[in-house]
């Protein structure tokens, strides 16, 4: 084909500039709006978010099923976003909710996605925020710290990254999750972070991101995890920092959202991922300055 020929549109192209011309047309009707109507436009219903998250705390529909195994995630999500929100819930709720998780610990250490289940490094992530945003003596001398910290240590791998359950998969989440948590409840010594930095390390790629595992593509959520896991052990100095920060700024789009990899659509969650990962990295050069 001649040089000046058009092809045809893949679908990734196709399903891009379909969503650049939606955005596009959100724009321009809020641009053409007075000064005062669009700062009304932009409001975040406040009472409308913490209503709608409140009821999730209760009976959820039968299409929620499939999220049994991301129960304390559910508890996260609520209660993180209503504290961001500068609200909270009745004390019987939150009593409800640390019973709930409390059943969700198992008794070697750890949270399950459910009462029952096998612990897990993500929702133990998730129930000990949760746990955390409550806050109180009830709700922190719930966590068994001294089992959490056995059950860390079983997830160590010997190459310094961290399963996420017996028998799991090695990633950088894992690392996140695990040191994020051994963080929070003051329980990090040098055992438990052991070769963790060097694991991370190997799993920058050559476009500055950071990949799931060594040899895998740079991705947003991993390199939120690998970052945010450096900056937590202290070592976030060892990682090619201005080659990550010129991947992540690539990462947005023309409808100013962020992908998680190249080539792939914005999307919301990757705006969260992509953007605290900036967050991080100013305050990383603020300390440098």
């Amino acid at each position: 084909a001649g040089p000046m020929e058009e092809r045809e549109l893949t679908k990734t192209e196709e399903d891009q500039l379909r969503v650049q011309t939606h955005v596009f047309r959100i724009y321009e009707l809020v641009f053409n709006l007075p000064p005062h109507a669009q700062s009304l436009h932009f409001e975040i219903r406040r009472d409308d978010h913490i209503q709608y998250l409140t009821k999730g705390l209760a009976q959820l529909g039968p299409s929620f099923r499939v999220l049994d195994s991301n129960r304390p995630w559910i508890c996260y999500w609520i209660m993180h976003s209503i504290a961001l929100l500068g609200d909270c819930v009745k004390d019987e709720l939150e009593n409800d909710i640390i019973d709930f998780l409390n059943r969700c610990q198992d008794s070697n250490g750890g949270y399950g996605g459910g009462p029952g289940q096998m612990p897990h490094l993500a929702t133990t992530y998730a129930a000990v925020n949760t746990l955390i945003t409550i806050g109180g003596e009830r709700s922190l001398s719930s966590i068994n710290r001294e089992n959490l910290y056995e059950f860390l240590i079983r997830m160590k791998d010997s190459g310094g990254g961290f399963s996420m359950h017996d028998g799991g998969e090695i990633d950088v989440r894992a690392c996140y999750t695990a040191i994020s948590v051994a963080s929070i409840l003051n329980i990090m010594d040098d055992r438990l972070i052991q070769g963790t930095g060097d694991y991370i390390i190997s799993c920058q790629t050559y476009e500055g991101g950071i990949a799931g595992e060594p040899g895998s593509e740079a991705h947003g959520g991993y390199t939120f995890c690998g970052l945010a896991a450096m900056v937590l052990m202290n070592e976030a100095n060892r990682l090619k920092l201005p080659e990550l920060i010129n991947w992540v700024v690539w990462r947005q789009g023309v409808e100013f959202g962020f992908q998680g990899r190249a080539n792939k659509l914005v999307d919301g969650c990757y705006s969260f991922w992509q953007g605290a990962v900036l967050g991080i990295a100013q305050r990383l050069l603020h300390s440098l300055v």
